[in-house]
C-alpha cells in the first residue's frame, strides 16, 4: 500500500512536465524582457520578428521581441 502514493507522485511530476506549452524557438525574442507590465489598449498593430501582429509597440516589447514593423503581418496561407 505504501507503493501507492510513491507511483502517483512520479505519475503526477511526469504529467506536470510534459504540460508545459511548447514554443518556437526563435533568436528574435529575449526571454530576460518578457514581463507582465501594463500596456494601453491603444489598437496601433505591429508586426514582431517572429511573425506575429501585436495590439501595438508596447504588447510586442512586453513579449519580449527585439525588433517589429509598423502594420500588422501579412497573413499566410
Amino acid at each position: 500500500m505504501r507503493k501507492l502514493p510513491v507511483i502517483f507522485f512520479f505519475g503526477s511530476l511526469f504529467m506536470l512536465s510534459h504540460c508545459e506549452e511548447e514554443r518556437p524557438m526563435t533568436n528574435c525574442i529575449d526571454p530576460e524582457r518578457i514581463t507582465s507590465g501594463p500596456c494601453t489598449m491603444d489598437y496601433n498593430p505591429v508586426c514582431g520578428c517572429d511573425g506575429n501582429t501585436y495590439g501595438n509597440a508596447c504588447a510586442a516589447d512586453r513579449s519580449g521581441l527585439k525588433s517589429w514593423t509598423s502594420g500588422a503581418c501579412s497573413k499566410k496561407d
